[in-house]
This record gives structure tokens, sequence and C-alpha cells, in this order.
């Protein structure tokens, strides 16, 4: 059979590598009709499973066991050359271009990256599709560790499968891994986990991300490699005289395609829905071969890219991040670039680093390589880990602006948050009698608990009370819509703790209420009476009646409403201001961050809380446009040249000071205390 005269070599692999590679890069360039691009990586999964089996397979077949050394040895030849020199070209781009803060996040996974846990560092760390991911040049390699943890476990089974006897049931023990690998799927998707909460609680918070969780980790991919797997003895078989390869072909390049169309960030993913382009790939694996019409994968253009498909994998994602990190927003210029040079790149590593380093000819002075590529592996780690423990070599900084230099922005906002210090729920001087303001909300609410402190409570000697530190509306009867925790009971619970609050006051306190309205709003929803949730969609109105509700179960009081804040329109401005200035970088104009642009989407909602607060005269509503924006520009920075925000939307210590030094000067706010 021809499809069977190089077992150690298929065309229509190198072509369907192809498909999965280009779909993966323009994923990740944003490229319309590529939002389920990301499936290119279960292509390659089912690949590997199939040709890696295979090869083993075939050892065993020959000799009765496997050389796990030649087999290590030769995955190393293939994967780490490329990747080592992929790593370092990264790592010198990011010390000339990087802020301590995306140095320090980089260097961090620089060492899981080399030892291939790279997948379970950024399990915990981030959502592959949430927008910070972004930012990190080598959160790709999350999926070489999977492929390396798979390599790791998969021979040894397989060598013991055969050595009791088991062989002929082999193609049973991996639909037993297909079917387990897809319960793993189901049994994780919402999150909470019964059999880890009971005897492994430390690992239950990390799994309540169930998005991540399915996504980084191997044992929710094993069915893709399962699928390739089982393959092996499905191309034995040839096809019955009525079934066309050619429809067998399609079927897979649709199944494909579909994926890449149709799928986007929003799904669940791998669960069930990995199986339609993981069998997809299986059918075109079995049939491209033999299928008049294979010269679809075949051709030299396909066979082209999919030869060079690992470096440009390896190649295209640092070179976006880096294009962003400088550029923000790609247009279609930068995509073709970033295209063009993702490319060319590819090209020489395949010729200069992976295809020597592959050869069975020995290299020249292949001693002094060796030796040389052992030292560049433990030069990264080294940088890596020293980077992360000090904060980013912020040594290279010299920030044109007047604000305390404390290495990376994650760490500048925990310090410098409005909130930072101050309790999420109870008294901020603890033993105080009972309070006389009580400060209510998200996170957004918790960040005027500075300037309320600092610049009123504490010199007018008054209480001041927080109840302000759960994700969701601090309003009757509202609760969250996400994955992650019981919001049906954590936000009454929270909602109870500020009216204990409340209540507990000698007399009617001053309630002060604000939340990331926009935020909360988009992922709100209601509680009926037995305390279910509607599954509705919650507006603006019923804000206003949520807030009106509560203004009559608060009586007295005096309620102050606060709106939206302008934020910086998703610009992290002290990573912007602190990246090294060196070469084109040298000079920076910081007038383009001094002030963004009013966003339409947070003055709408501002604009129905203060229409409530007229109408009903209920409540006294407070808009953070009117201090932070005059002349259709809103301010990011004080006059002393200090950060008004302590990352993209919380104000700092001098925002909210600033802030509540603007509301002293409106006696009916205070006129209660």
């Amino acid at each position: 059979m021809p499809f069977l005269e190089k077992p150690n070599y298929y065309p229509h692999i190198d072509g369907l590598r192809a498909i999965a590679v280009i779909a993966v890069v323009f994923f990740h360039l944003d490229i319309y009709f590529f939002s389920g691009g990301f499936v290119g990586v279960d292509v390659f999964f089912v690949i590997s499973g199939f040709l890696i089996t295979r090869l083993l397979c075939s050892e065993l077949e020959e000799s009765g066991t496997i050389n796990l050394r030649k087999f290590y040895r030769g995955r190393i030849r293939r994967l780490f050359p490329a990747l080592l020199v992929t790593l370092l070209v990264t790592l010198v781009v990011a010390l000339v271009m990087f802020s301590p803060s995306r140095l320090m996040s980089f260097g961090g996974s620089l060492p899981y990256a080399i030892l291939g846990l790279s997948n379970h560092f950024f399990w915990l760390e981030t959502d592959y599709f949430d927008i910070t991911s972004q930012l990190k040049p080598a959160l790709h390699t999350w999926s070489l560790s999977v492929e390396e943890q798979f390599y790791l476990i998969w021979p040894s089974v397989l060598l013991l499968l055969y050595k009791l006897g088991l062989r002929t049931f082999l193609p049973l023990v991996l639909m037993i891994f297909i079917g387990g690998s897809l319960y793993l799927n189901y049994s994780f998707s919402d999150g909470t986990v019964d059999l880890i909460s009971s005897y492994l609680p430390i690992f239950e918070y990390p799994v309540e991300n169930a998005k991540s969780t399915l996504f980084f980790l191997l044992p929710f991919r094993i069915f893709e490699f399962s699928i390739g797997a089982l393959l092996v003895w499905l191309v034995k078989k040839t096809a019955p005289g009525y079934v066309s390869l050619n429809l067998v072909l399609w079927s897979g390049l649709l199944m494909i395609g579909g994926s890449i169309l149709y799928f986007d960030d929003s799904l669940l993913f791998p669960s069930y829905y990995a199986l339609l382009p993981c069998l997809g790939t299986a059918l075109i694996i079995y049939a491209g071969g033999l299928a008049s019409s294979h010269w679809l994968l075949t051709n030299k253009g396909m066979v082209s890219i999919g030869k060079v498909s690992y470096s440009l994998y390896l190649i295209h994602w640092p070179l976006i991040v880096f294009w962003r990190y400088q550029a923000g927003e790609l247009d279609t210029v930068d995509q073709v670039l970033i295209v063009l040079f993702s490319f060319l790149g590819a090209y020489f590593s395949y010729r200069y680093v992976e295809t020597p380093f592959r050869s069975r000819v020995k290299l020249e002075n292949s001693n002094l390589w060796a030796k040389a590529a052992v030292a560049g592996l433990f030069l990264c780690m080294i940088a890596g880990y020293n980077i992360q423990a000090n904060d980013g070599w912020a040594w290279r900084i010299n920030s044109p602006l007047n604000f305390e230099n404390v290495g990376s922005a994650s760490r500048f906002h925990r310090l410098y948050y409005g909130g930072a210090g101050y309790p999420s729920y109870g008294p901020v001087v603890e033993g105080q009698g009972t309070p006389d303001i009580v400060l209510m909300g998200d996170s957004h609410g918790r960040h005027y608990a500075d300037g309320i402190y600092t610049e009123y409570a504490n010199p007018k000697k008054l209480n001041l009370y927080i109840a302000a530190g759960t994700s969701c509306f601090h309003l009757p009867g509202f609760t969250r819509t996400t994955n992650g925790y019981d919001w049906d009971k954590f936000c009454p619970a929270a909602f109870k703790k500020a009216i204990k609050y409340i209540n507990s006051a000698g007399e009617p306190p001053l309630v002060i209420l604000s939340h990331s309205w926009y935020d909360q709003l988009n992922r709100a929803d209601l509680l009926s009476e037995n305390m279910q949730p509607k599954r509705q969609l919650v507006d603006e109105d019923d804000l206003v009646e949520g807030i009106l509700k509560f203004k009559r179960m608060v009586g007295d009081a005096t309620l102050v409403v606060i709106g939206n804040v302008p934020t910086t329109n998703g610009i992290n401005l002290y990573d912007m201001l602190t990246r090294p200035r060196v070469l084109v970088f040298s000079d920076v104009d910081v007038s383009q961050y001094l002030y963004t642009s009013p966003l339409p989407k947070l003055m709408s909602i501002n604009k129905r809380l203060r229409e409530g607060a007229e109408e009903s005269q209920a409540y006294i509503f407070i808009d953070p446009f009117d201090v932070f924006c005059k002349a259709g520009r809103c301010m990011n920075i004080d006059e002393d040249l200090r950060l008004l925000y302590s990352d993209t939307g919380h104000l700092s210590k001098y925002g909210s000071r600033m802030f509540v030094k603007e509301l002293m000067l409106q006696d009916e706010i205070w006129s209660s205390r």
C-alpha cells in the first residue's frame, strides 16, 4: 500500500501540520474567520499521538523493547535546540523592551518552559484567552510542555503493557483512555470537584478555574493523543470498497475548517468540542495518503510550511507579543509584516538550528555543541529565577514620573491601590465604636477607603467601617453568573454584612456605595424570593431599582452612590512608564499618557444612575468623571506627576485622596456627619 511504503514519513501529515500552524498563527493575529484557530494545537496533539506510537510500536515489534535513552535523546534533539534559541533571543529582546512587571512575569516562566512544566505555570497564573496573556512571550510553550509530559509517560506505559502480554488489547486500552479523559473534562467542567475537595484540598482553588484547568493540563488532553495513537492500528486496515477515501479526506478537512471558523474563545475547551477537530485530523491521517485529492496536502507549498511548522510556532508568538507591546492594537500592515517575519525566522531556524541537530550525521564538534546547549539552558533558567527574584531587574529603568519604583506593576497595585491596607469587611480601627461611615461595594468601592479615612474620617474622629470585599453588587436580590464560586450565597452574605454594620450605628450613618458598575452589570443576575437565580439579563433600570430598594432598607441613613471611574482605557500606566528607554525607545512622550478619552459605555451607566437620583431624590449621586475629566479628556496623573490609578481601573491612594478632597467641597454629602 502506498500509505505504508515510507512508514517514517508522510507528506500529507506535513500538509496537515501546515493547516494547524497557519490556524494558530492567524488566531493569535486576530485574523477574521480564524476565531477557532487554537484547535491547531489539538491537530498537533493527534499527529504526535500517531507518529510517536507508530515509532514505539515498530521498535517493540522488532526488538521486543523500547530503548528509552535513544527515544528521549531523539526527542531532545528534535525539540530543544530551536526552543533554546527562541528563548534566548526572546530573553534578549525582553531585557531591552519590557518593563520590570512584564520582565518579571517572563522570567518566572522561563525555568518552567525549559523543564517542560510551563502548562502548570500558566494554569496557575492566567487564563489562556485572558487579555493579560497577550503579553506573555512564553505562553505558547504550554503545548510543548503537554507534549513532553506525554512523551515522558507513554513509552513506559506502552512498554509495560507489552511486557504484561496485553499488546492485543492496546486498542481497547486506548479507548479506555479516551473515555476516561473525556469523563475528566466533564467532571471538572464546573470547577467544583468533590474528589479534589475531599482528598487534595491544596488543589481546590486552582481547579475552580475550570477553563484554565481543562485547557492547560495533560489529563484533559489525553484523549487527543490517544485518538492519534489508535490510528496506528486503524491505518493497517484497508477501507471497504464502498468507502470513498476522497470523501473521508474532505470530511476531515471540513471538520477542522468548521472548528476554526465557528469555535471561539468563549468555549470551555477542550471538553467534547475538541472531538470535532481531533476526529477530523484522524480522518485526514487515515485517508490523506491514498485519496486522489491528497495533492491538497502534499503539494510543495503545504509540505514546505509543514516542515518549518515547529519553528514557525515557536517564533510567531514572541514576535506578536513584542509587536503588540510597542504598537498596541495590530492593524493589517502589522499583521502582514508579522507573518512575513515569522516565516523568515522559521526558515532560518529550520535550516540552521533544527536540521543540523535532527540530522543523523554527527555535528562537527558535537561535544562542544552539547556543552553549549546545556550552558544555554542553565543560563536561561538562572536568568529567569534571578529576574523574578529581583523585581524584573528594575535597575534598567529611569522613569520620568514622580512615583515610587517598586519593581513591578502588580507590586505597585498591591502597595498603592486605594484600598491597600484596609479591611475588606469591618472597622478600619479594631475596637472602635459604632460606624459613622459605611463604605460598601466591590474593589471599586474599597479603593475610596484611603481617601475617605485620611482626608475625612480620621481628622473628624469618625468611625469608618468597610464592606467591600466580594466582587458582586452589594444590593438586595443580586448575584453573579460566573463560575468559580457559589455567588448565590456569597453575594447575599456580603450584602447582609453591610446591612449589619449600618444597623449597628448609634445614629443613621453616612453610607457610600460604589462598584465597577459596568463590569458587574455584565455578569449580574437577580435572585428570586427563594434565593434562586432568575437567569435573566440585568439592565441599568434594575440597578436603580436595587439602589432604591436598598435605600428603603437603610431608612434615614444618607446614601451616596459613586459611579464608574473613568479608568485608563486598558493602559497600565505603571507598566507603560517603567519601560526601559534604549535605542529607538530612548525618548518617551509622557504627555500622551497624562490623559485618556472618556469611555461612553461607562458614562452611559453613570448617566442612568444620576437620573435615578434626580427622579427619586432618595440618594446622592457622585460622578467621578466630574472630578477627573474636563474638556473631553480624563486625568491619569495628578499635578505632582503621581499615578491616579494603581492598575488600569482602580484608583491609587493618590487618586483616592484627590477624589475625596474634591468631594469635601460639597457639604451636602457630609451633612449627616
